[in-house]
């Protein structure tokens, strides 16, 4: 699979890329292309079971977060509760190996 520039990610696994020149960084409906495989078909399930999946993409050394509030319609998410965080911070939070 190739990546793409505006590639976002969920617990670690790809999910697809958003459409356009820039990455979302403010809430509302933004076109995307879902990769097939399990990051896209989590954060369906999640949808699906009333869940607001968290995912993110790492812009230089910032990690942005958003959750996922719903999937109007196909190739189309509603993005809410940005944050953004250092990556250094996001790769330990995230479940990464602390440095040695």
């Amino acid at each position: 699979m190739a990546l793409s520039k505006l590639q976002f990610m969920l617990d670690g696994i790809p999910v697809g890329y958003f459409e356009g020149n820039d990455f979302p960084s403010s809430p509302g409906r933004y076109r995307y292309m879902p990769f097939r495989g399990p990051g896209h078909y989590v954060m369906r399930k999640q949808l699906s079971a009333g869940g607001r999946p968290r995912c993110y993409y790492d812009a230089g050394d910032i990690r942005v977060s958003f959750a996922v509030r719903d999937c109007p319609e196909y190739a189309v998410l509603d993005l809410c509760d940005f944050e953004n965080s250092p990556q250094s911070d996001a790769k330990h939070h995230a479940g990464a190996e602390p440095p040695t």
